[in-house]
């Protein structure tokens, strides 16, 4: 897998993106819907006043023509009333003048009784481009022009209708606003255990292999659930067999050290300790007789009781004897005072909470091998001044903190040692976590957790 895969897409609500997607959808129809409402009023204006500007010029001259008297030239009597059918359909206004200019008749066809917001007869306004407008002239037969007329929009009429219009697609939008909300429930509430199936995740993420997915209605999200379930059913399982397998392997291994030093001290024990004792008397017998055979016979003792010493160190690192003999707390005791002779300059503090002598056999070795080895990691390579060992025991389980404020940079603190990794395997054999860490400005934090199982007391 490559570096660029590994890299984790940024992830999205579903949720929100859907409600949110739908209502920009629906706002941008209703926008694109109003925009194009506005701009086919406006071409429908256009078209009315331009096409209907010359009928309604000959209308006006043929009741002209038909009303005259004479040579009556005025057109104040101009009655418009056969153009109140067509203006009210078109939605059209008209303004005669008369050859001199002066505004005799104004009159709009549409329907007043209707109205509109006036941000809307604002924009149509805005729309309707200045050519939509006819300008014709008033003559009678054969040619005699009495005056001007100037045909219109009723801008109020058609804002009117637009309002209408605008209506129509505003509750649509309303519809599909609202039917986003009828289908985001539903989803939400489809979805609403994805919070618990991702709160199992980081569950099973931290270690709890006992954790189980809900059971949500949604189909796919069951499948997905039930999927999970046996996925995790089996890693406890396996987890499960490794860490018998693990704890079986270290108790083998402690009863086999257990073994080889009771092997040990009865077997090379005595038999150093007879040599040792031999040589003493054949000193004693040589007396002034073979004055060339003391030094042999004093060499023999010495390196005897050197033995001997290596012994008893190399029986106390296979299985120390204060461990069976006395319990945990004192062999830790005896553990920190060896340490403190180790490096007098060096400040020893112990704190230990809770009936520590009474864990199991396994938990007990573990514990005291931890010690042992954080001790012996710190001192051996950080030069401390400073370490501080504290063991607690309380209802959740077992904790144990080695911290020291010597030089962490000339010992391995990535989990690849052999100490740190039998640190690591001796407390996840018993299911518990081990973590050690930098300090600041200098030091290392050994920390070991065990759970409640781990630290109960074997029966019988």
């Amino acid at each position: 897998m490559t570096e660029q895969s590994r890299v984790a897409t940024p992830g999205f609500d579903l949720k929100r993106h859907l409600i949110v997607r739908v209502t920009l959808f629906a706002c941008l129809i209703c926008v694109l819907a109003s925009a194009m409402t506005f701009y086919q009023a406006a071409q429908r204006i256009h078209q009315h006043v331009t096409r209907s500007g010359a009928i309604i010029e000959q209308l006006i001259s043929q009741q002209l023509d038909d009303e005259r008297r004479g040579f009556e030239r005025h057109i104040e009597s101009l009655q418009l009333d056969m153009l109140k059918e067509l203006g009210l359909l078109l939605k059209l206004c008209i303004s005669v003048q008369d050859i001199y200019g002066s505004k005799t008749i104004q009159q709009c066809f549409g329907t007043g009784s209707a109205h509109s917001p006036d941000w809307v007869r604002a924009l149509l306004s805005r729309w309707i481009a200045p050519e939509a407008r006819f300008s014709g002239q008033v003559r009678l037969y054969p040619g005699i022009k009495l005056g001007d007329f100037m045909l219109t929009p009723d801008v109020d009429s058609e804002a009117a209708e637009l309002w209408s219009q605008l209506r129509l697609v505003l509750a649509i939008t309303v519809g599909v606003l609202l039917l986003n909300l009828l289908v985001y429930l539903p989803v939400r509430r489809a979805l609403s255990p994805a919070d618990r199936i991702l709160d199992t995740i980081t569950r099973l993420e931290a270690g709890d292999l006992s954790v189980r997915m809900p059971q949500p209605r949604l189909i796919e999200l069951r499948r997905i659930a039930t999927g999970f379930d046996h996925l995790a059913e089996r890693l406890q399982r396996t987890d499960r067999r490794q860490r018998q397998l693990a704890q079986h392997l270290l108790s083998v291994r402690e009863e086999e050290r257990r073994r080889l030093a009771r092997e040990l001290h009865d077997e090379f024990g005595q038999c150093l300790t007879s040599i040792r004792a031999e040589a003493n008397v054949a000193a004693e017998d040589a007396g002034d007789r073979f004055p060339e055979l003391q030094t042999s016979l004093s060499a023999i003792g010495r390196i005897a009781a050197e033995m001997m010493e290596n012994l008893q160190r190399i029986l106390h690192q296979l299985r120390p004897v204060a461990l069976d003999e006395f319990g945990l707390l004192a062999s830790i005791e005896q553990l920190m005072e060896s340490a403190r002779r180790t490096r007098p300059g060096c400040l020893f503090e112990l704190s230990v909470v809770g009936e520590v002598d009474a864990l199991p056999d396994d938990l007990t070795v573990s514990l005291y091998r931890i010690i042992q080895e954080g001790l012996n990691n710190a001192l051996r390579h950080a030069r401390p001044a400073h370490i501080d060992v504290k063991l607690e025991q309380n209802e959740s389980g077992v904790h144990l903190t080695v911290v020291d404020d010597g030089n962490s940079g000339h010992r391995d603190n990535s989990g690849t040692g052999l100490g740190v990794l039998g640190m690591t395997e001796r407390v996840e054999a018993l299911g518990g976590r081990f973590s050690l860490t930098p300090q600041s400005p200098g030091g290392m934090a050994l920390e070991a957790y065990f759970p409640k199982p781990a630290s109960e007391p074997e029966e019988g």
